[in-house]
C-alpha cells in the first residue's frame, strides 16, 4: 500500500494509568518537616490522562487507527536491563528495599505494583508502535506511553523512568526487522542519559539529543560526549541555553538534525517527546510554543518521507504541565496526520507566548554554531 494512503496509529492503553506517582505534602526543615495540602507529583498521571481526552475529544483520535499495548516479554526488556534489575523491582513492588547489588531506585520514581503494570505495558506498546510502523498497517504512530523511559539504566530507574522505552523499542526493530540504521530524536528537554548509554559504542543506532544545557542529569549530554569505539559520531548532543524558543528549536533542526539525518540515512526514526521544553513546563526553561511543536514534527515527518517510506515512531516521554501538554501532544499528532484542526492556543494572544514563538538570543546563535564546528568532525554541516 502506498505510503500516502496510510493513516496514522495512536498508541494508548489504560493500563498506563495504573502508575499513580503519588502527591507530595512534606516540607522539610533543618529540624523536622510540616505538612501542607497535597500537591501532584510533577509526573502525574492526570497529564496523560488528559492529553488522551483531549486527542479523543477533538476528533483527532477518529482520523486515526487506535493501537493498544502488550506487555513487554522479559527477554524484550532484557536487550538491555539486567536479570537482577526485573528481580529487584519485583522485590521492591512487594515492599522490598529501593537499592541493592541488582541496582538501584531513585527516590525522585515511584514504583508500585501498579508502576510495574504500567511500565511492561509501555515498554511493550513501545514494540507494538515499531511492528504497526514495519508492518505497514499505519504510515506513524505516537504511542502515548506511561511511565516515560529515556533516564532508565540498564539496571537504574531514574528521572520517573523504570524501563527505557526507546532503547527497547530500537532493538525490537533491529532484532525482529533486521535494521542495519535505526536514528533516535531525542527532544526532551532533559537529557536521555539511558539512551545514550545504551547504544554509545553502537554505530547501528544514531542518538540526536536537543536538551537544556546542564541541567538533567548532572554532566549528562555534553558537547564532548559523542560516542566511544565503532560508536564515536553517532551519539550527537546538542545542548541549548535557557530561552531558546521556536526558532532556535528550529534553526538546530535546520542545521543539524536534518542533515545528519539525511546523511545518516536511518531506516527507521524514533522519537523520545517529551513536551517539557514548553514555555510553560515547570522543571525547564525553554520556552517552545505548541506551534514550535509542531513545526519540529512536521520536519521529522519530512526527513522520514525523505529516507525511510515515511516510518516515523514517537514516543511521550516528559512534559509536566497539566495544562498544556495537552496542547503541544496534539500539535505534534496533527503534524503526522498533515492535519490542522484550527486549535486555539490555550494563551493566545499573551505576549509571552508571542515572545516564546519569536525570540532567538545571540546565546542560543552561538550554542548552535558551536555545536555546528564540534559535529563538523564527523558529520558534513
Amino acid at each position: 500500500m502506498p505510503v500516502e494512503s496510510l493513516t496514522s496509529g495512536l498508541l494508548f492503553d489504560e493500563r498506563f494509568l495504573a502508575h499513580d506517582a503519588g502527591v507530595e505534602t512534606s516540607v522539610q526543615t533543618r529540624e523536622g518537616s510540616f505538612q501542607l495540602d497535597p500537591e501532584p507529583h510533577p509526573s502525574d498521571v492526570a497529564i496523560i490522562k488528559r492529553t488522551w481526552q483531549f486527542l479523543e475529544r477533538s476528533g483527532l483520535l477518529g482520523r486515526m487507527r487506535h493501537l493498544r499495548a502488550r506487555p513487554a516479554r522479559e527477554e524484550e526488556l532484557l536487550v538491555y536491563h539486567t536479570r537482577p534489575y526485573l528481580d529487584g523491582l519485583q522485590a521492591h513492588a512487594a515492599g522490598g528495599p529501593r537499592q541493592g547489588d541488582w541496582g538501584e531506585i531513585d527516590e525522585d520514581t515511584p514504583v508500585s505494583a501498579g508502576s510495574l503494570e504500567a511500565a511492561f505495558c509501555a515498554a511493550g506498546g513501545a514494540c507494538q508502535a515499531v511492528k504497526a510502523v514495519m508492518d505497514g498497517e499505519v504510515r506513524n504512530v505516537y504511542a502515548l506511553l506511561r511511565p516515560p523511559g529515556h533516564h532508565a539504566e540498564r539496571s537504574r530507574a531514574l528521572g520517573y523512568c523504570i524501563f527505557n522505552n526507546a532503547v527497547i523499542a530500537a532493538e525490537y526493530a533491529r532484532r525482529t526487522y533486521g535494521l542495519e540504521r535505526v536514528m533516535i530524536i531525542d527532544w526532551d528537554v532533559h537529557h536521555g542519559n539511558g539512551t545514550q548509554e545504551a547504544f554509545y559504542a553502537d554505530p547501528g543506532v544514531l542518538f540526536v539529543s536537543l536538551h537544556q544545557r546542564d541541567w538533567y542529569p548532572r554532566l549528562s549530554g555534553e558537547l564532548e560526549q559523542v560516542g566511544r569505539g565503532a560508536g564515536v559520531g553517532y551519539t550527537v548532543n546538542i545542548p541549548l541555553p535557557a530561552g531558546t524558543g521556536d526558532r532556535g528549536y528550529i534553526a538546530a533542526f535546520e542545521q543539524l538534525v536534518l542533515p545528519i539525518g539525511l546523511r545518516y540515512r536511518p531506516q527507521l526514526i524514533l522519537i523520545s517527546a517529551g513536551q517539557d521544553a514548553s514555555w510553560l513546563d515547570p522543571l525547564a526553561r525553554m520556552m517552545m510554543t505548541r506551534q514550535g511543536f509542531r513545526r519540529l514534527s512536521e520536519l521529522v515527518a519530512g526527513l522520514a518521507n525523505e529516507v525511510c517510506e515515511g516510518r516515523l515512531v514517537a514516543l511521550q516521554e516528559g512534559g509536566y504541565s497539566r495544562a498544556y501538554v495537552p496542547y503541544c501532544t496534539a500539535a505534534i499528532v496533527e503534524a503526522l496526520l498533515g492535519v490542522d484542526l484550527g486549535i486555539v492556543d490555550l494563551y493566545a494572544g499573551a505576549w509571552e507566548l508571542e515572545r516564546s514563538a519569536t525570540i532567538f538570543t545571540q546565546a542560543t546563535r552561538q550554542a548552535l554554531e558551536e555545536a555546528r564546528r564540534w559535529h563538523r568532525q564527523w558529520w558534513p554541516l
